[in-house]
């Protein structure tokens, strides 16, 4: 065997038989990266990979060393900090989110802070990243679709309550008037006044100025094409001023709480990115990678390997069966042509995991 084959197979091998504190990795990777604190910190304390010594007697832990594998201290008030940022956002508190964000990751919305160097690649950064989240993480970008989600909160008539955790299972009609006015200012500090109701002609002269003030930002992007899509999302969003009830127009999609999601998820991917870190979890990493390795066997006809030829524990997720009427004989072309039941099929994260 050659020294090229011994490498790779040794390579296989730490695939094949990852040890626990790369699953263990793995899985707190994925409970930061989403902001799941109180997760990661009893999956840390669960899952902790005790110090010994010779004896085989636990010793304490090394100083500053929040446990003894991938999660310190640091990291948990980082992971913290971040969630605070999401869940403004998500509550749509969008002064809270940037003004947490000047406060603690300045670097997101400013130009002028260094990002950590990277390795070296022949793809530039906007490529790299691009090809990672449909996303941005330019801080003009930022800037604007935090500014355009204030428009939006400001246009809200209906509240639109967020309660993380199990709580936001509960009814939304058990709040009160009151606390629903309040949950409305809060919402929408950015830019309403405390004393104006929503459908006042000074209101609505206010959200008119800030979408011209939208407008005046987005002339200053640089790039022509990122200047007419934002042309064209502001002119998307400015049609909100035309409803009494924007909630139930056509452009009610602009006041769901996905958009909240959405902005939510690129400025955390955002910081994570400024941070030096990956804008996404390794897991969902490896999901895309399995994904698109998958399609191009798939593209390129190539077979199956044979079970037996498989490692112990290996097997490919079960086919979903195909509805057909039994009654229907099969076709010529379905009995004779074997290729599409051994060529390698697409991959389904869902079907992976219930095989």
């Amino acid at each position: 065997m050659s020294a090229k084959t011994q490498k790779q197979a040794s390579l296989n091998a730490q695939f094949m038989n990852p040890k626990a504190q790369q699953l263990r990795y793995l899985v707190l990777d994925y409970l930061s990266h989403n902001c799941y604190t109180r997760t990661a910190k009893a999956f840390a304390r669960d899952s902790i990979v005790r110090h010994l010594d010779a004896d085989g007697d636990e010793v304490p832990r090394p100083e500053g060393e929040g446990d003894s594998f991938g999660i310190t201290d640091d990291e948990l008030k980082q992971i913290e900090l971040r969630r605070d940022v999401q869940t403004s956002i998500l509550s749509g508190r969008v002064d809270d989110a940037t003004n947490a964000l000047n406060t603690h990751f300045p670097a997101v919305l400013s130009e002028g802070h260094a990002t950590p160097e990277r390795p070296k690649s022949s793809l530039s950064s906007h490529d790299i990243i691009d090809s990672i989240i449909p996303l941005s993480v330019e801080p003009a970008h930022l800037f604007l679709n935090l500014r355009i989600l204030a428009f939006v909160e400001a246009a809200r008539t209906i509240p639109l309550e967020y309660t993380p955790g199990p709580a936001a299972t509960a009814p939304a009609a058990e709040a009160s008037a009151d606390t629903a006015l309040s949950d409305i200012s809060n919402g929408i500090a950015n830019i309403r006044e405390p004393d104006l109701i929503p459908d006042s002609d000074a209101h609505l002269e206010r959200l008119f100025h800030h979408a011209c003030e939208l407008y005046d930002c987005s002339q200053l992007l640089k790039d022509p094409a990122d200047r007419a899509a934002y042309h064209k999302e502001l002119g998307s969003i400015s049609s909100l001023l035309a409803y009494k009830v924007p909630e139930k127009s056509p452009m009610a999609s602009y006041l769901s709480q996905s958009r909240r999601e959405q902005v939510a998820d690129e400025v955390n991917s955002a910081i994570l990115y400024r941070a030096g870190l990956s804008p996404i979890s390794y897991l969902e990493l490896y999901v895309r990678y399995t994904g698109v390795l998958w399609q191009y066997l798939n593209d390129l006809r190539v077979k199956m390997p044979p079970a037996a030829s498989m490692p112990p524990g290996v097997r490919l997720p079960v086919r979903r069966p195909i509805t057909a009427n039994a009654s229907v004989p099969p076709t010529k072309a379905q009995t004779t042509d074997k290729d599409n039941s051994e060529v390698v099929p697409l991959f389904d994260l869902k079907s992976f995991l219930s095989s």
